[in-house]
């Protein structure tokens, strides 16, 4: 009996692991939409229109000719079509400046601008993977 359940155990932290890992290397934007009723057609409409455009692909390849690292995943928060927050984990950088975050923050708009996006907050973070 306890040995069923120690193997059931083992099979759901298993599962749990693999799920985190293919989930964590899959090339992918992942949106959340906000609670507001009165925004969420907004936000699902944006959900879209970023599948749509291909913005992330875009984005992260644009960080990649400029030498940056960008992680193959980029979060989004839409509150509403002005507020748009936009998380890009970048790794083989030993700190983030106020240059860097600027640079970033200018070739995500020229693309948003691009696939008439408005604008995005970016926020922009170090991953400790090398």
């Amino acid at each position: 009996m306890q040995g069923n359940l120690i193997k059931g155990f083992c099979i759901v932290v298993a599962l749990l692991v693999f799920v985190t890992i293919y989930l964590k290397y899959q090339p992918s934007a992942s949106v959340q939409l906000s609670q507001h009723n009165s925004s969420q057609y907004v936000s699902e409409e944006v959900a879209q229109k970023l599948q749509s455009t291909q913005l992330t692909k875009k984005i992260i390849i644009a960080l990649r000719a400029e030498g940056y690292h960008p992680d193959s995943t980029i979060e989004y928060l839409i509150d509403s079509s002005d507020n748009q927050i936009i998380t890009i984990s970048l790794h083989n950088l030993e700190k983030i400046d106020n240059r860097t975050e600027s640079k970033i923050q200018k070739i995500v708009n020229n693309i948003a601008k691009k696939n008439n996006f408005n604008l995005f907050i970016v926020d922009v973070q170090l991953t400790d993977r090398n």
